[in-house]
């Protein structure tokens, strides 16, 4: 049909051509929604389904994660010991050097010891905190709570595994657990990580250009949640955290920071008060938010 219009002075094939184009791409993106929804329909995960949806419109195809060579002090080096020896300098140091490049003259940086910085900046005292110690149940509850990942650090231990082998290690796992809760240490070898970088965008050879991926154990993420229950169940009973806190917390999210926002405002106005917003930015997150009445 296209063929026959170019060659044709009727104007009627043109018109021909134009309509059976629009009732074509109809038909196509018709059926790319079927089909999208059918995967949506029998996907288990449906975020990542989405996500992979979202990568086949934009034609963001995966490319190889290897990393074959970096510039390392201006000379492009292929050792992999090399390569990932300098990745753990870098992504050891680069939180330090934006420190203290962006506050010059601090020393909180150098002090090895926490509660020596706290001590120094905080003169108020401080209620104490008792963590009390889990049961299997609890322990039960964690694991099956984790995502079904096949993914593993150092200890190639994955949630499938221990999700699996759950029952067979609660006892000794609730056990080990109330040791690091009644003493206060945390175990070393649950600090460790496997650290992955990945590419973000630009030069593949500038160090700059990747962050890295900390894939911790999955007994980790364990005793995490446990002390993190216990932590902010304290800062809730103390009235640690303003109202204001709307972030990382149970029963809240930026719709209701939005939310009490517009209510202010709107309240605000009702009065005839003046209303001023002062929105500062830092790498496109919004980190301050002030709203000033006169």
């Amino acid at each position: 049909m296209y063929a026959t219009y170019r060659i044709s002075n009727n104007s009627n094939y043109k018109t021909y051509y134009k309509n059976y184009c629009k009732i074509l791409s109809s038909v196509i993106t018709t059926a790319k929604k079927m089909y999208f929804d059918k995967l949506l329909l029998k996907s288990t995960n449906r975020p990542s389904t989405i996500w992979n949806i979202v990568k086949t419109l934009t034609n963001n195809v995966t490319t190889s994660s290897n990393i074959e060579e970096m510039n390392i002090n201006n000379n492009l080096t292929s050792n992999s010991s090399t390569i990932a020896n300098a990745f753990n300098a870098y992504f050891s140091s680069v939180a330090e050097n934006l420190t203290s490049k962006n506050y010059p003259g601090t020393d909180f940086m150098n002090t090895n010891d926490p509660l020596t910085h706290l001590k120094k900046n905080f003169k108020q005292t401080f209620s104490s905190i008792r963590l009390n110690n889990t049961t299997t149940h609890e322990v039960d509850k964690i694991i099956h709570s984790l995502k079904c990942m096949d993914s593993y650090g150092y200890d190639e231990v994955s949630t499938r595994i221990l999700k699996n082998s759950a029952p067979y290690i609660l006892s000794p796992l609730t056990h080990i657990f109330n040791k690091i809760l009644s003493t206060g240490i945390f175990p070393d070898r649950l600090k460790f990580s496997e650290v992955k970088p990945l590419f973000k965008k630009g030069d593949r050879i500038d160090f700059s250009n990747y962050r890295p991926i900390s894939l911790l154990t999955s007994f980790s993420k364990i005793i995490e949640k446990i002390i993190h229950k216990r932590v902010y169940q304290h800062f809730n009973e103390k009235s640690k955290l303003v109202e204001e806190q709307f972030g990382f917390r149970e029963k809240s999210s930026t719709d209701m920071a939005t939310y009490a926002l517009l209510n202010t405002v709107l309240s605000s106005l009702d009065k005839k008060h003046f209303i001023g917003n002062i929105f500062a930015t830092y790498k496109r997150l919004l980190i301050l938010l002030i709203t000033i009445y006169c």
